[in-house]
């Protein structure tokens, strides 16, 4: 029986996005999508290991943490290796004591139209996209399974792994459908251990990543704009708010799903 508003759940709802005394581990912490949900989570309270294939950027991130009062550590890894996967996580377990919250945004692009694109283009974004999300979800989901208790696990999938686009990217396509079908396929088997498996989906955000390109071909942004209804590209501070929903009990009924930031994209 629901709780009436006034009674437990009036006294209760205002935490129900607190992240106290949680540690969750970021991928891709160092830059863009990756750093605006590592410093989300421990604005709202989460002792954060910031994990980056480039140490120094997952430094300058935890530096910004710390000089909020937030607790945390910088580590490098390549999220393809799974020896170093395995020490990431080791390292953030002995350190910060836990993991209760996973947010595995690590990714890459190389763009090419398909019938151009290389085997070495299409192998290396399948790698870190897809299959660098598949081992940290794996390692993470073992500790969460061993110590109990239940976690929540945030895979960063996008728009482009369920609608079609012209922008050459059928090889980040293909990872992005992947990492949504590996997410649903994980909500189900760990659902018995109260592992929550969720995935956002986001539209072109103003990340290097996406300023580099546009730079690069400037009419590319006038393609992405036309596919938006909202008429605009996301800022990354827009990623913090379905971050924090995920990895908080304000989520808890929530697992198994794809959470579309994007303007209104894939509702065209």
């Amino acid at each position: 029986m629901i709780s009436p508003v006034g009674s437990h759940m009036d006294a209760n709802i205002r935490r129900i996005f607190d992240l106290e005394g949680k540690v969750a581990l970021v991928t891709g912490g160092g830059s863009g999508l990756g750093r605006g949900i590592a410093e989300g989570l421990a604005a709202f309270g989460a002792a954060v290991s910031v994990v980056d294939v480039h140490l120094a950027g997952a430094e300058e991130a935890l530096g910004e943490f710390r000089r909020h009062g937030s607790k945390g550590l910088a580590l490098a890894c390549d999220v393809t290796d799974s020896g170093q996967v395995r020490r990431a996580v080791a390292d953030t377990v002995d350190r910060l004591g836990r993991i209760d919250i996973l947010a595995a945004v690590a990714g890459i692009a190389d763009r090419n139209p398909a019938e151009q694109m290389t085997e070495e283009q299409w192998d290396r974004v399948v790698e870190v996209n897809l299959k660098g999300v598949w081992l940290f979800d794996q390692e993470v989901g073992r500790h969460m399974i061993t110590r109990g208790g239940g976690g929540s696990i945030i895979n960063m999938a996008s728009i482009v792994g369920q609608v079609g686009v012209l922008t050459g990217n059928a090889n980040y396509a293909a990872s992005k459908g992947g990492v949504i079908a590996l997410t649903r396929l994980l909500a189900i088997e760990w659902a018995r251990f109260n592992i929550r498996v969720n995935a956002i989906a986001p539209v072109q955000f103003r990340t290097p990543l996406v300023t580099s390109l546009i730079e690069r071909k400037p009419e590319t942004l006038d393609y992405f704009l036309a596919q938006i209804p909202l008429g605009r590209l996301g800022e990354v501070w827009e990623i913090v708010g379905p971050a924090v929903f995920l990895a908080s009990s304000a989520s808890s009924m929530v697992t198994g799903t794809v959470l579309n930031v994007d303007g209104g994209h894939t509702a065209r």
